[in-house]
């Protein structure tokens, strides 16, 4: 059934049509008065100008009664012939009997005297008059007189005709000017309802209205061109909110979709190629875990500066969460301005940062998927470019992989490797082994380093496969809490069983010991286990110092303070920290085993280390080699005043019972 629908009438009209029914009310009232006023006006005229005929013919024919001349006095009643209107007019002497009459054509006496009153009436159309004809005090007779009002009628209808026109004029007068009024005056509130119907359409707030006036349309428009500005200010911020991040104020994921969903499609026609790179920066985690979010978002802000300032205004930079960032390059000619781009930013970004009085230094890791060729879609490209990062971050700091089919595979064990971590620790499944360390000169077993191992469905994983993992997915401070809390438990069992008591070695890493509760757990793990502080003994490596310095060397302070001894791990293979070695609380170096592994092979090797010996003996510090498989490694070592070797000269890292048992048949 067709649904019916009135016929819309607009504001306009409607409140024309109520002002015009306002106007057309009191000119109604008053032709209507007027109408009314006239015929009294009329009728009044009528009885006074009959009351003066009568009166006139009462006078002239006074004597006529008086000398019973009846021709005389009919002479005188025809002379009213003139004057149509008068239907017939009769004298009757004192008798009350006819002494003389006129009649007009065609009209007959329907009164007699007896029923004429002492005042003019009206009667059927017609007036009647009468008046008493007197001559002094005596009565003589009466005279009567009736009129037709049928010419009045055609007055009453002139007048109407004139009254109507009248009327209609103004009407059509009082409309034209209302509608010109009308017009004007919502002529504001016309634009008014355009621009709330652009607005509503459209859902754009930029449009405004002029206006002068300082009435209350003038108030209306300024209540919704502010009413805009605040909705424009919201949708902006909304906007704002929606596309770009807040922090570093560049495009956020949802803006970079859209932007490479645009960029695949403008390819494809173009047909040319695209680039993306997938950015993930180096110990970031680091920083922003022992200096705080606050430092950790500026140096945030500061790494988007100076991105934008590396790339071109075309390419589109954004923020994908955390310490990741994605840029999009468009247009791409050839690999090697790819290339080109990726060294510059690497370069840049390693350049040292002050953040409230840090000096930081960061790298990032780079991962890049070309359009078409390693993907043909945003997903796609994201995936594989996240990828190959991952792939670079495995390579080390400051590293880039371009994306190959064959890290499909890579990443889908990375995702396996990540929950099996999870699971693994959580079960308990991962072990310590520990390797002796031996004095050069007296081969006596003067401690152990923890090395962490795990059985994973019989297959021994490398630790440099599940650590670097570990890392990324969050779990390496739980993981050193409960390294640290095992190897301080044996090493006071294997006290308690009399056993010599020596030094054992944990290594941690530079996101625990810039942990805010690190000292806290350290001394918590000590009370629980027992072990006397001047047992433990913690390695770092160079790393630790490169970012928050000073955070870090506070933290070793304290540890000494409390008999902890502190070591350098793999010195010479990270950054040299050579130059403010002297003012860390470090009582040993651990010289790393690729320089051991040189000697008896390699002058330039041997130098190496002869000039990390004499560094560290010129400090005072105890001086380790690790990795010491051969008789000549050890015999050069010695000769060069090296005091301890760790390696498998002496032994492979053991595990618990087979450490006790060499820890029992070692010589005091």
């Amino acid at each position: 059934m067709a649904i019916l629908q009135k016929k819309r009438v607009n504001f306009f009209y409607k409140q024309l049509l109520a002002v015009m029914g306002v106007n057309i009310l009191p000119l109604l009232i008053m032709s209507a008065l007027l109408y009314t006023n006239f015929i009294a006006d009329y009728k009044n005229n009528l009885i006074e100008m009959m009351n003066s005929k009568i009166n006139l013919l009462a006078s002239t024919s006074r004597s006529g009664l008086v000398f019973n001349d009846n021709e005389a006095v009919t002479i005188l009643l025809n002379s009213l012939k003139e004057y149509k209107a008068i239907r017939y007019v009769q004298i009757y002497n004192a008798d009350r009997q006819l002494f003389a009459q006129y009649k007009n054509m065609g009209e007959q006496v329907d009164l007699p005297v007896e029923d004429y009153k002492d005042k003019p009436f009206f009667k059927n159309d017609n007036i009647y008059v009468s008046q008493s004809i007197m001559m002094g005090d005596d009565y003589l007779g009466v005279i009567v007189l009736s009129a037709s009002l049928n010419s009045s009628i055609v007055h009453k209808k002139n007048y109407l005709l004139i009254l109507s026109a009248v009327l209609l004029g103004s009407i059509i007068m009082a409309f034209i000017l209302n509608w010109q009024l009308q017009k004007r005056l919502t002529a504001p509130i016309r634009k008014l309802i355009t621009l709330v119907g652009y607005v509503a359409e459209n859902k754009r707030y930029h449009k405004r209205l002029k206006s002068n006036r300082d009435d209350e349309i003038g108030d209306l428009i300024l209540g919704v061109n502010t009413m805009l500005d605040t909705i424009e200010t919201h949708e902006t911020q909304l906007f704002q909110r929606a596309n770009y991040d807040e922090l570093t104020e560049l495009p956020n994921r949802h803006l970079l979709m859209e932007r490479l969903s645009h960029g695949i499609h403008t390819a494809q026609r173009n047909k040319s190629e695209m680039a993306l790179l997938f950015l993930d920066l180096d110990r970031f985690k680091i920083i922003n875990d022992s200096l705080g979010h606050r430092v950790g978002d500026e140096l945030l802000v500061q790494v988007a500066a100076k991105l934008s300032n590396v790339m071109r205004k075309s390419d589109s930079i954004s923020r994908w969460g955390g310490d990741e960032f994605v840029i999009l390059i468009e247009n791409v000619g050839q690999a090697l301005d790819v290339e080109h781009i990726i060294e510059k930013i690497i370069v840049e970004l390693e350049r040292p940062m002050i953040v409230e009085d840090h000096l930081l230094r960061v790298s990032t890791s780079i991962g890049i998927a070309f359009f078409p060729k390693d993907g043909k879609d945003s997903l796609s490209l994201l995936k594989h470019a996240d990828i190959s990062m991952y792939k670079a971050k495995a390579k080390g700091p400051g590293k880039y992989e371009y994306f190959e089919r064959s890290m499909l595979n890579d990443s889908v064990q990375r995702l396996t490797m990540e929950m099996q971590v999870h699971k693994a620790l959580e079960n308990k499944d991962f072990f310590l082994v520990y390797q002796p360390k031996v004095a050069v000169n007296s081969e006596c077993i003067v401690g152990f380093e923890v090395l962490i191992r795990w059985n994973l469905n019989g297959r021994f994983v490398p630790p440099d496969e599940f650590l670097p993992v570990i890392e990324e997915v969050g779990l390496m401070y739980e993981l050193t809490l409960w390294i640290l809390a095992q190897a301080c438990k044996q090493n006071k069992s294997w006290q308690r069983s009399g056993l010599l008591p020596v030094t054992i070695a944990v290594n941690l890493s530079a996101s625990f010991i810039m942990h805010p509760n690190c000292l806290k757990n350290i001394q918590s793990i000590l009370s629980d286990s027992g072990l006397a502080p001047r047992y433990l003994e913690i390695e770092l490596t160079e790393n630790t110092f490169i970012n928050s310095r000073i955070t870090a060397v506070s933290v070793l302070r304290t540890l000494q303070d409390i008999g902890i001894k502190i070591a350098i791990d793999d010195f010479g293979t990270g950054y040299s920290c050579m130059s403010y070695l002297k003012d860390l609380p470090i009582g040993t170096l651990k010289i790393d085993g690729s320089f051991i592994k040189g000697l008896g092979l390699s002058a330039n090797n041997e130098g190496i280390v002869r000039s990390i010996i004499m560094l560290g003996k010129s400090l005072d510090m105890m001086i380790v080699a690790e990795c010491v498989e051969t008789e000549l490694q050890r015999s050069i070592l010695q000769s060069m005043e090296c005091d301890i070797i760790q390696g498998y000269l002496y032994s492979k890292p053991l595990t618990v019972d087979c450490a006790e048992t060499f820890l029992a048949n070692a010589r005091p």
